[in-house]
């Protein structure tokens, strides 16, 4: 069996204020200490259902347009409206039958997906 431990994406070097902001703030996730030993690379964790969203800083930063992470969310209508009014845009998909989902971008221009 293989399961899921962490996600990570990329973000540019201090970047952690715009991800608490995003992550925490908007979507809503809780923030996990970085173990001592990984703190000096910057970057921050939070808390998925069963996994763990890893952000960490890339030197030379270049956003994911195509490659994304798909999350499951309980209440998809209200993450999309508070994306929305923090200013991200949203696009809703019906492509794939019988899934409510819609696609957006964090602070720094990785694409993300969410599915209901």
């Amino acid at each position: 069996m293989i399961g899921l431990d962490h996600i990570q994406l990329a973000i540019p070097r201090e970047g952690e204020a715009a991800c608490r902001a995003f992550w925490g703030d908007l979507v809503g996730l809780a923030e996990l200490e970085k173990p001592r030993t990984l703190r000096q690379r910057g970057g921050c964790w939070f808390r998925l259902d069963g996994a763990e969203l890893h952000l960490g800083v890339e030197e030379r930063f270049s956003p994911a347009k195509k490659a994304h992470p798909g999350f499951r969310v309980d209440e998809i209508e209200g993450l999309a409206s508070r994306l929305s009014e923090g200013g991200h845009a949203i696009t809703w998909d019906a492509t794939i039958p019988g899934r409510k989902r819609f696609f957006t971008e964090d602070p720094f221009g990785n694409r993300l997906e969410f599915l209901g």
